[in-house]
């Protein structure tokens, strides 16, 4: 990846620490595409506005973010903040992560967890049972049972499993993994204002690999 010029490298474990959490990750980013107020950074990362004073504070304390200006609101000035750079660098020497697979590990963990608690919350009145079955493809598959004919409201989808497939194959699956990460992105900055929009987890994996042995 090329990063553009003026790319802030984190430099204090402090730093990294922040650009690595989650909830300031959205006020950072909010930040990063236009100058914006508390407010604005609120209603963007859906947090309460002290929430974002708070973060933004932080934010600015540690050199990520800056006060540009004031503009004013009902005869009371409002701070303007934008980010310090266009891009972010995190040295994994200063990250809390003992190897790059720890660090993989905490990262993606949120996503994890939290994907297993809805997928369950999901489907805890229809699946009761696991069925290990031969699908079309002549593999095995051990699926959720209950699940056929399940109502409207089940509305999460998850797969996960090994196959063995030649190095053509991987290399188109990854493209079309890409594209459709593509495609879900640009959906989401043209629907995420509307009322109908629904906060969803997206995850997309693959990677060379099988199970251990036990």
């Amino acid at each position: 990846m090329t990063l553009p010029a003026g790319t802030f490298t984190a430099r204090t474990p402090e730093q990294a620490r922040l650009l690595l959490d989650f909830a300031y990750q959205r006020v950072l980013g909010a930040a990063m595409q236009a100058e914006v107020s508390a407010g604005e950074v609120a209603r963007d990362a859906e947090i309460t506005v002290k929430q974002a004073h708070h973060r933004l504070t932080r934010l600015c304390a540690a050199g990520l973010v800056t006060v540009t200006g004031e503009r004013k609101r009902g005869g009371r000035p409002i701070k303007l903040y934008r980010a310090a750079a266009p891009a972010y660098r995190v040295p994994f020497e200063l990250t809390e992560a003992d190897d790059v697979r720890d660090l993989f590990a905490a990262l993606h963990r949120p996503f994890v967890d939290t994907y297993l608690t809805q997928i369950a919350a999901l489907s805890r009145e229809q699946a009761r049972e696991v069925v290990l079955v031969v699908n079309e493809q002549g593999q095995l598959s051990v699926n959720y049972g209950g699940l056929r004919g399940r109502n409207d409201s089940f509305r999460g989808f998850g797969t996960i499993g090994e196959v063995r497939l030649l190095p053509e194959t991987r290399a188109e699956l990854e493209r079309r993994l890409r594209d459709l990460k593509d495609w879900s992105l640009a959906r989401e900055q043209e629907e995420r204002q509307s009322e109908a929009a629904e906060d969803c987890l997206l995850g997309l994996m693959f990677t060379p690999g099988r199970l251990p042995e036990r």
